[in-house]
């Protein structure tokens, strides 16, 4: 369905504008006319841009609000009116409103979420359809309120993790780049005339050239960061980087307990919804980041269409602790799968944390011994022709 953009008059003679969902102009029209508006000016809206997309907390709090209305025994379409008024000044109320006109159309909520995969992924309209079979949309609004609330928290941690080092980097190659381009310069009459140490002259060669020769290298240096963002964001370039980030010491377990976190978590959410075995598998896996990891769980997949279980087939994984295959070994026997699963996703939600702590922690100290041993290398290049007591008297 498309979405039109249309201005008017009411029965009244009101001026009228908005935004109506249809398949076509005509039908556009048609509704329009139902409602008993003139319509003088009928546009049918772009393609939904990734400023219009309901996603992070706005996901999360049009979830919890839809949770709370249908809980309070409001019918589906009257909830989403209610939050539709509430968020018209917001760039996703098209997406709200879209919602509402499919529903009073007679669709389903996941049929309509589902037009939008921006904003509602696999997962969510995977767990409304699961929802909507079984009559506990309310049940499943709650269990997906709880996943969204939980992935918005460890994205935060991530992010705020990298942020402090990453100033701290900046900072250093600001530092760097005025003593080279501006200190140095400044004080490298002082040598003129003299026989340096090789270090010196190294030094006052980078500096020269740092000045001279900045119309070669920044041009150089800005169409490299711009190429290799485009390979990182390329399809192969995102396989190479998680494949090969995964063999790095310290950053292969920050990647392996965040997918294993939001794996279980996922799981968990989808079997307490009533997807099965499978389905389960093949959403949960998606949502894990890494292509290795994805990998190992979609051979699990086949094995256990085959008839074997899934905490046999992860305890051959190469990359996947053993704790998670013992644990949900326990909980199969016991049959507290669902149970175990959010268990072991609260465990590496924790593990995580403390990861990241200690990845922090590690780069403070490195990033300022980088940046103390250049600024001592640009000093000592300075300082060493100044001691030699005997050229200073010539």
């Amino acid at each position: 369905m498309a979405l039109f953009q249309y201005q008017g008059f009411d029965a009244g003679g009101k001026k009228k504008s908005g935004l109506i969902e249809a398949h076509g102009e005509r039908e556009a029209k048609e509704k329009l006319r139902e409602q008993s508006i003139m319509v003088t000016k009928l546009v049918q809206k772009s393609k939904i841009s990734s400023k219009e997309v309901l996603k992070g907390d706005n996901l999360l709090a049009f979830t919890i609000q839809l949770s709370q209305l249908i809980n309070s025994g409001i019918p589906l379409y009257e909830s989403l009116l209610a939050i539709e008024e509430q968020y018209r000044d917001e760039p996703f109320h098209r997406i709200i409103l879209s919602l509402c006109d499919q529903i009073k159309g007679g669709n389903a909520l996941s049929e309509a979420m589902s037009t939008y995969p921006d904003s509602f992924d696999k997962l969510y309209c995977s767990m409304i359809t699961a929802g909507e079979s079984v009559g506990a949309l309310n049940v499943v609004l709650d269990r997906l309120a709880e996943l969204l609330a939980k992935q918005n928290k460890m994205k935060k941690q991530v992010g705020t993790a990298m942020i402090y080092p990453g100033i701290l980097a900046c900072f250093s190659v600001l530092i760097i780049a005025m003593l080279l381009g501006f200190v140095v310069p400044s004080i490298e009459g002082i040598f003129e005339g003299r026989t340096l140490n090789a270090f010196t002259e190294t030094v006052l060669g980078v500096s020269r050239f740092t000045r001279n020769y900045w119309w070669i290298y920044m041009p150089i240096t800005a169409g490299l960061i711009v190429y290799l963002v485009i390979a990182v964001r390329s399809a192969k370039g995102k396989i190479w980087i998680q494949r090969n980030f995964l063999k790095l010491p310290l950053f292969n377990k920050l990647i392996v307990q965040t997918s294993v976190a939001r794996f279980c978590r996922t799981m968990g959410t989808l079997q307490l919804g009533g997807l099965t075995m499978i389905d389960s598998l093949r959403i949960a896996r998606a949502v894990m980041g890494n292509v290795v990891l994805e990998e190992e769980i979609k051979n699990a997949e086949l094995k256990i269409i085959e008839g074997s279980s899934l905490s046999m087939e992860l305890s051959r994984s190469k990359w996947i602790p053993n704790m998670v295959a013992r644990m949900l070994a326990v909980g199969e026997d016991a049959g507290t799968t669902v149970k175990m699963l959010n268990t072991i996703a609260g465990i590496y939600e924790e593990e995580l944390e403390k990861t990241l702590d200690r990845l922090v922690a590690l780069a403070q100290p490195v990033i300022l011994i980088f940046m103390g041993s250049m600024i001592g290398f640009v000093l000592m290049a300075i300082l060493l022709p100044l001691t030699d007591i005997s050229s200073l008297g010539m």
